[in-house]
């Protein structure tokens, strides 16, 4: 598992170029996606996530609302029609308030959200994913972790391109996004990797969910106009309640079980066996 490194906050230039790059490299990947996918290009919208515009346009307008409305209580003798603003500054100091409740949600959630494919990041994923443990424990409810990796993106970015990598990363998250529940924790973890936490019931065990995935990557491979297709070697673990374990486990499981799958269904070259066992030693 990754270690949490901290570093010093960024300047306000660098990070409103780094804003950009990410909408950029967003925009260009939603794009090629739908180009590259077209039976399924409705699904890549343009509020694929929600962008944060102008972050920082207005940001001194509640103070200056606030600045009014106390010159203007001190003047006892104020005139009709300017009595009449006063209810004018009230409302626009609440829609103020209101405006920038909306930008810090959006900031907290960008904080948990992976920037590209819109899905909740790492660190979204092991702080509600340890919450949804945690409460599967007391209600008894089992849980299943998926853990996903995407098939040749290496390949594709080398021949064809990061902005055709990225694609077929968003394609890979709107495919988990049809397969599974709003109720479940659907994340990008890594750079090729995603987990998905689901509760497990009689109408949503590992094989029904497991064949529904392979519905919803068949229907995005369909009239496929990219030379690859979306590929994806899986992973699973489930987590018992009476023998409970923590999420960083549960991930190790799946990820141990997913590279099995790999290796099983693909015959490695040489140099890429070499990349997952260093020094050639079999496992």
């Amino acid at each position: 598992m990754s270690t949490l490194v901290c570093v010093d906050s960024p300047s306000d230039d660098a990070g409103n170029n780094s804003n950009n790059f990410s909408l950029e490299r967003r925009t260009a990947a939603l794009s090629a996606a739908a180009v590259l996918w077209p039976s399924s290009k409705d699904l890549f919208r343009d509020d694929f996530m929600a962008d944060v515009d102008a972050l920082d346009s207005g940001k001194d307008e509640l103070g200056e609302l606030l600045a009014k409305i106390e010159a203007f209580s001190q003047f006892t003798d104020s005139k009709e029609d300017e009595l009449l603003k006063f209810p004018d500054l009230l409302v626009a100091a609440a829609h103020s308030v209101v405006l920038r409740w909306k930008v810090l949600n959006q900031l907290r959630c960008m904080a948990l959200t992976d920037d590209l494919t819109g899905l909740y990041n790492r660190r979204g994923f092991l702080l509600l994913g340890t919450h949804h443990l945690r409460l599967g424990t007391r209600t008894s409810h089992p849980m299943l972790l998926f853990f996903a990796d995407v098939d040749g993106l290496k390949v594709v970015n080398d021949c064809y391109g990061h902005i055709q990598g990225d694609a077929l990363l968003v394609a890979c998250a709107e495919v988990l996004k049809m397969t599974f529940r709003e109720s479940d924790i659907v994340a990008r973890i890594g750079g090729d990797e995603f987990a998905i936490l689901a509760q497990a019931n009689s109408n949503n065990s590992q094989e029904t969910v497991l064949q529904r995935l392979k519905s919803s990557i068949d229907l995005m491979n369909r009239n496929v106009l990219a030379p690859y297709q979306l590929s994806l070697s899986i992973g699973v673990a489930s987590f018992d309640v009476l023998n409970p374990i923590s999420l960083c486990e549960l991930l190790s499981i799946a990820d141990r079980e997913m590279l099995h799958n790999k290796t099983s269904r693909y015959n490695f070259r040489t140099s890429e066996i070499a990349d997952v066992w260093p020094n050639g030693n079999d496992h």
